[in-house]
């Protein structure tokens, strides 16, 4: 999700690059400096705002949406007017009120398109993960340890799997193991009511959960009984509202 979040951001940077360099022959005597000081000012605080929305909520919240982007707007123009002043010398008029209102719409429709996919994206996993209930789940996985010793595993007794590198971490009662599968498939091969995705390079037993709670960081942790902790990733946090 980071990756798609610093791509999102990057398009929002060359659009309204893009838009200040049409502005600028447009309008002709207008300096392209003070245009891209505004463009980005603008663009990049509606977009930094809607940010803040969790994921599970952008889609179905206007009004939350609205807030944000007027709260990122109005940022926006206070640092165009300071910045305006410090760097060109000259106040701004309020005529900036127009592209500025042009630059917040794009933010937030750029934004909004990025939810959309990954929303578009869970869904498609959803289907997925139906069609692959009528298929016959696992039972018992090979696995093998450091020394190569290779052992039957009953899924069961399993704590958690990790993505490490080329292989899968297997633990299960205090010991690590190895598996060549890879978290995506082990997600559509496990039962979804026992094995929970959290990350995309984690997949928890959730019979081995003690407890969820925030570190100091504020973000969502699963807690084992040993006292190991594995993050939640953002994409997952709905899994565990209720609990």
């Amino acid at each position: 999700m980071q990756n798609r979040l610093l791509i999102s951001l990057f398009i929002t940077l060359v659009f309204n690059t893009l838009i200040a360099a049409l502005l600028f022959l447009l309008l002709g005597n207008v300096d392209f400096g003070a245009l891209l000081l505004i463009s980005h000012s603008i663009g990049l605080s509606v977009f930094g705002a809607n940010s803040l929305i969790p994921f599970e909520q952008y889609a179905n919240n206007i009004t939350k949406i609205l807030w944000h982007s007027l709260t990122g707007l109005l940022f926006g123009l206070v640092v165009a007017f300071i910045g305006h002043h410090f760097i060109f010398g000259v106040d701004l008029t309020y005529s900036i009120i127009y592209p500025a209102l042009f630059f917040s719409v794009v933010a937030v429709v750029i934004f909004w398109l990025y939810f959309s996919r990954l929303d578009n994206q869970e869904a498609l996993d959803k289907i997925k993960r139906k069609l692959n209930t009528g298929h016959k789940k696992l039972h018992w996985i090979k696995t093998a340890d450091s020394k190569g010793n290779v052992f039957l595993l009953n899924v069961k007794e399993i704590e958690y799997f990790q993505a490490q590198q080329k292989y899968t971490c297997v633990y299960s009662k205090g010991k690590e193991y190895l598996i060549a599968t890879s978290i995506k498939v082990l997600s559509l091969q496990l039962d979804a009511n026992y094995f929970w995705q959290i990350h995309r390079s984690s997949i928890v037993n959730i019979s081995f959960i003690s407890r969820v709670s925030k570190n100091e960081q504020n973000k969502l942790m699963i807690c084992f009984p040993n006292g190991k902790t594995l993050p939640i990733s953002r994409n997952y946090l709905h899994l565990f509202k209720k609990m």
